[in-house]
């Protein structure tokens, strides 16, 4: 009997998948070049020194050599330093310099940097590496030097980013000011151009995803999850589309360029919907927000009004004024919000921690401390001058609390949700030369019928952990031969106590693992992760410990 020979599996470390997803994307790419009769790379060509936007290129390149070797990504892939390096206050310039230009995670900075490839091409395509009047030569002057100009696209970057940090409300972090402010420019000088490009950076991170993540298993899983929209620095996110929409108009007026102002409005309302810009919320304190998803909704289709009544043609040179030209008033609308929005955060941004704010009892590292707490006002908002502040009005935090006041930081890094979730979660402080991290692990018990038990504790990388934090006791909502049973926890340990009416009658550490105990008249038992407690041959599970999710 013949039998045939097993096909040889492909080896798990060639990555044959990739190959695939590469192969047919760049065949299709020449397929289709030679079915059209368009030839895009040689108008590239005209506008960029070899076809390359190279001032875009070069942005990127710092933005990834911050996040790589600054914040330690190289070395550190999944736990890129980030506190000191956000916008904390005027009185910690360090964090003002560096806020826009840092990120929190692979994921924050690839969105940000595919933004700025996609968007920041088309606008270096706007502002050409060539002169573009008539006689005048290449390399005559400084203006007119394809490196010069190739130079003035990161310079410009770096002080939009700048700009946005200073101008933002709150710890901010992340390049998105600078990436919405490349977009308002390249809407309102190219708006179809911007479509295709807006499109195409979807195209993008499919692609992104394909290459990186080409085959997902998923399933469901306990995840703590806080709305998206809470993430998103919305007012920086404003000032920035804003700041880009000014630059392009005063560059367009110069060179006696009106764009199509349909184009505009639609190009406008598409990106601000798509990219939430209708989030208007407002923290609440605990973990929660609240949204007015109507005033947001409203607020786009003015942004987009506005912008495009500022294209509307007219002879008369870019100067805002208050006739009633449609682009001058509307220039003058988008420069006023523009200065309120960048005003609004001065208050925010004076904040001068002292050391009394500090948390008295925590883990100490260098001028920070780490330390977990519930429901304790927020020293960063408290600081915060507001004109209305009534006496005593604060916003309360809790979870693993990260404060310094030496750089204006004070924030609950891990919230008591996720904590619990996952159980354990790690805390990483710094600077620009050193880090060190916090391990934070939460055990609790839930007890029948009422509220879990739980204790917090804390340890630095190598150290021995200490309590930090223990849950009030909670009691079972079950009586026993007239005996209540309460789980409390405590430095060391839990404790198991059993009262009868007012009186207590016995009180013990809960059980080992697979052992029984009596504790007043009730025998309890420990059985891996329950404890049950028997009594006159009945037994009742009092409590169970909780099991975390699985880490990633």
């Amino acid at each position: 009997m013949m039998q045939s020979l097993p096909t040889p599996a492909i080896p798990a470390w060639l990555p044959w998948q990739e190959a695939v997803v590469l192969t047919v994307v760049l065949a299709v790419l020449v397929a289709v070049r030679r079915f059209s009769d368009a030839r895009p790379g040689d108008s590239i060509r005209t506008r960029f020194l070899l076809g390359v936007p190279w001032g875009t290129l070069l942005t990127m390149a710092g933005v990834a050599a911050v996040y790589l070797f600054l914040q330690g990504a190289w070395w550190h892939p999944r736990n890129p330093l980030v506190t000191p390096f956000r916008t904390w206050s005027y009185f910690y310039p360090f964090g003002m310099l560096t806020g826009a230009f840092t990120h929190g995670s692979q994921g924050h900075i690839t969105g940000n940097l595919m933004g700025t490839l996609v968007y920041g091409t088309v606008a270096e395509y706007v502002w050409g590496h060539y002169p573009r009047k008539r006689g005048v030569q290449t390399f005559t002057s400084l203006r007119t030097n394809p490196l010069a100009r190739i130079l003035a696209v990161p310079v410009a970057m770096f002080v939009v980013g700048v700009f946005s940090a200073v101008f933002a409300i709150g710890p901010i972090v992340g390049f998105s000011g600078v990436v919405f402010a490349i977009a308002g420019f390249a809407l309102v000088a190219r708006p179809t151009l911007f479509l295709g490009a807006f499109l195409g950076n979807r195209v993008l991170d499919l692609l992104y995803s394909a290459l990186r993540y080409p085959v997902s298993t998923a399933s469901g899983q306990t995840r703590f999850v806080t709305p998206w929209w809470s993430n998103i620095a919305i007012q920086g996110h404003a000032i920035g589309i804003l700041a880009g929409v000014v630059v392009a108009l005063a560059l367009l007026w110069n060179r006696n360029e009106r764009p199509d102002t349909l184009r505009v409005f639609f190009a406008t309302l598409v990106f601000a919907v798509a990219q939430g810009l209708w989030a208007v919320y407002i923290p609440l304190g605990g973990g929660r927000f609240r949204l007015f998803r109507w005033a947001g909704t409203a607020l786009v289709f003015v942004l987009a009004l506005v912008v495009a009544a500022a294209t509307v043609g007219s002879d008369r040179s870019f100067r805002p004024s208050f006739d009633r030209r449609p682009a001058s008033l509307a220039v003058m609308v988008l420069l006023v919000v523009l200065g309120a929005l960048s005003l609004a955060a001065v208050p925010t941004n004076v904040v001068d921690l002292q050391e009394d704010q500090l948390p008295e009892d925590g883990i100490e590292i260098r001028d920070y401390v780490v330390t977990y707490d519930e429901n304790v006002p927020n020293a960063y908002f408290e600081s915060i001058w507001v004109p209305t502040q009534r006496e005593g009005a604060s916003v309360n935090a809790s979870g693993v609390i990260v404060a310094s006041a030496e750089r204006e930081v004070w924030i609950a890094a891990v919230q008591p949700g996720r904590l619990a979730v996952n159980g354990e979660e790690r805390v990483t402080v710094g600077g620009a030369t050193w880090r060190e991290s916090v391990y934070a692990n939460r055990t609790d018990w839930s007890v029948l019928g009422n509220d879990s038990v739980y204790r917090v504790q804390l340890r630095r990388e190598g150290g021995q952990p200490r309590t930090a934090y223990t849950s009030e006791p909670s009691t079972a909502d079950v009586i026993l031969d007239g005996r209540n049973v309460t789980v409390a926890a405590r430095q060391n340990g839990f404790d198991v106590s059993v009262t009868r009416g007012n009186e207590t009658v016995g009180q013990a550490p809960l059980p080992a693992n697979m052992t029984r105990t009596r504790i007043g008249g009730l025998t309890f038992e420990r059985n891996r992760s329950r404890l049950y407690a028997r009594t006159d041959g009945t037994r009742v599970k009092i409590a169970e410990r909780r099991q975390q999710a699985a880490r990633n």
